[in-house]
């Protein structure tokens, strides 16, 4: 195993409509649960995304030394999946999904946390999200920009990654957005900046904005103890897997 942190992210098309390629791969890779669970979508939408979502961790954990379908999976307390089984597959993991987009992200050591998000550019966003979940500080770089075009971009960058944070350590919404706030949000590395002394914490946090493709915006997370080093961040297309 790798001696600093690194995370992997795949990102694959997921149809609207009819299943795909991808979907069909994934499908295959699923328990009967999973299936069960997928047939309960009504809108076709939802179904691939929840299809290639879990297929794709399945495959990408298994490492083609796993059978997809081996890997056990429980879920902790406020939602986020896990591996319990094999050993071999138990390494950090997150999906995240768009219309039309669905990414996973691997990490490389079991003790770091992971956290992925994505939306698309041409998404509806409600100013009015800012100022009632925000921080005051990206309230006031939300108000620097002066197209509306502009701010929607910078607000998604922004949503993004407090989505990946607070995948990453597990909370989801539990963590209200505003006691963190990001800083340098225009640079490849973004910091973050605790102002609730609860989120305080010997972790190291490296964080970057992604385009995994065009037209859509995506942000990581990796939390990692016993090192100062910032993660490494590799994107790579998951049909490639499967020609």
């Amino acid at each position: 195993m790798e001696d600093h942190p690194s995370i992997c992210v795949w990102h694959a098309c997921s149809s609207s409509t009819v299943p795909g390629l991808v979907e069909r791969c994934c499908e295959n890779w699923l328990n009967q649960e999973e299936r069960i669970r997928a047939d309960r979508f009504r809108q076709s939408t939802s179904r691939n995304q929840h299809v290639v979502g879990r297929g794709m961790a399945r495959r990408l954990l298994g490492r083609d030394r796993i059978d997809p379908k081996a890997i056990c999976f429980a879920a902790a307390k406020y939602g986020k999946p896990y591996v319990t089984e094999p050993a071999e597959a138990q390494l950090p993991f997150n999906v995240a999904h768009t219309d039309g987009l669905v990414m996973c992200g691997i990490g490389n050591r079991i003790d770091d946390l992971v956290g992925i998000d994505v939306e698309k550019l041409d998404r509806r966003t409600d100013p009015g999200l800012a100022n009632r979940y925000f921080s005051a500080p990206e309230i006031r770089f939300l108000e620097n920009y002066q197209s509306d075009a502009d701010r929607r971009n910078a607000f998604l960058r922004i949503w993004t990654l407090k989505e990946a944070f607070i995948k990453a350590i597990g909370t989801g919404l539990q963590t209200p957005l505003a006691d963190f706030a990001f800083e340098e949000i225009d640079s490849e590395r973004p910091r973050i900046r605790m102002l609730n002394q609860s989120l305080e914490s010997n972790t190291e946090w490296s964080f970057m904005s992604i385009e995994p493709r065009p037209g859509y915006i995506g942000a990581v997370a990796v939390g990692a103890v016993l090192t100062k080093r910032e993660a490494g961040v590799t994107l790579r297309r998951f049909e490639d897997l499967l020609v």
